[in-house]
């Protein structure tokens, strides 16, 4: 295949061995696996949508529209800086592997 650059193909098998290596374009995913940051995420949706279904279920009917908007977003905001706070922790745990010169 004449029109395939020979330059782009070292430059893939270059790039490939530093993601093995854990280069530092390409930091080592081994040990920064994202699980708890992801289960965190899924377990703070979840339980968002439990709240504002039993919200809407039974408990909303005390309040006027508005104030049921305000509860709805509120509970976003909270659960968004529930979402945010574990990937921040995350990542200072994992930050050593990503700012490290070699």
């Amino acid at each position: 295949m004449p029109w395939i650059n020979r330059a782009e193909c070292t430059l893939g098998v270059m790039a490939s061995e530093e993601k093995r290596q854990g280069g530092p374009m390409y930091p080592d995913w081994e040990r920064a696996r994202p699980l708890g940051g992801i289960v965190l995420t899924m377990l703070a949706i979840i339980a968002w949508l439990v709240f504002i279904l039993l919200y809407s279920l039974y408990w909303s009917s005390g309040f006027d529209l508005f104030q049921n908007i305000v509860v709805v977003i509120v509970s976003l905001g909270i659960t968004g800086l529930v979402i945010g706070l574990g990937w921040v922790i995350w990542g200072f745990r994992h930050v050593k592997n990503w700012g490290r010169p070699q």
